[in-house]
């Protein structure tokens, strides 16, 4: 299970979020930042904890799901979803420790930036490939969690075209709540009701992110 991670990170006179990078100009923003976040992920008393080995088949399932979502060719880049049935136990036992929002309707959030939010989804589904995806020719379609393509290939024909084309689309479309550079994972109850008023409902992981290919 994950653990709350308290550590920040400093830049200049700022105060960085290493999970969801947000920035404060003092340690105090960031202190109640990290308060509020740790009350957010304490457990319910009637959430029972889930075998381990549950949790590691539900993480390869995640893994598998969002793999489908990196397609091959730069063209198919831009916003991703991944929705997948899921019991709030389940959600809670495996993002545990990072879940940055709780609303009222009992909706979570968590918010994963930069390469350090790679690294710490890459050890919550224990792969570190799960957001890249090879294909032949040394092309790879991955999600967009940096600033910046790594070094290497910054001066690549090929990845600067893709940068150019997925930059363009994302242009074009409407303005989005969830924007490249960032995967949003929420869970929340959806249910509806039939002709005769009978309800139904069930709880859904939703993971949002933006891919690119190079």
């Amino acid at each position: 299970m994950s653990t709350l991670t308290t550590s920040f990170t400093t830049s200049a006179s700022e105060f960085i979020c290493p999970t969801c990078q947000k920035r404060y100009k003092k340690q105090g923003g960031l202190s109640r930042h990290l308060s509020i976040v740790k009350r957010y992920n304490i457990s319910h008393s009637d959430l029972d904890k889930l075998p381990e080995t549950n949790n590691e088949k539900f993480k390869s399932i995640l893994v598998y799901l969002i793999h489908r979502k990196l397609p091959h060719g730069f063209k198919k880049g831009g916003r991703q979803l991944v929705s997948l049935a899921c019991t709030e136990h389940q959600f809670f036992d495996i993002f545990k420790g990072y879940i940055h929002h709780h609303s009222n309707r009992n909706v979570y959030k968590c918010i994963f930036r930069g390469s350090a939010g790679y690294q710490i989804l890459s050890e919550i589904l224990n792969n570190p490939l799960w957001g890249r995806k090879f294909y032949d020719e040394e092309q790879q379609t991955y999600v967009v969690l940096f600033n910046d393509p790594p070094e290497h290939l910054k001066n690549n024909p090929l990845a600067i075209a893709t940068r150019c084309a997925t930059e363009s689309i994302a242009t074009h479309r409407r303005k989005s709540r969830y924007n490249p550079g960032e995967v949003i994972i929420e869970w929340k109850i959806k249910g509806e009701k039939d002709a005769k008023e009978n309800y139904c409902e069930a709880g859904f992981i939703y993971i949002h992110f933006w891919v690119r290919q190079i």
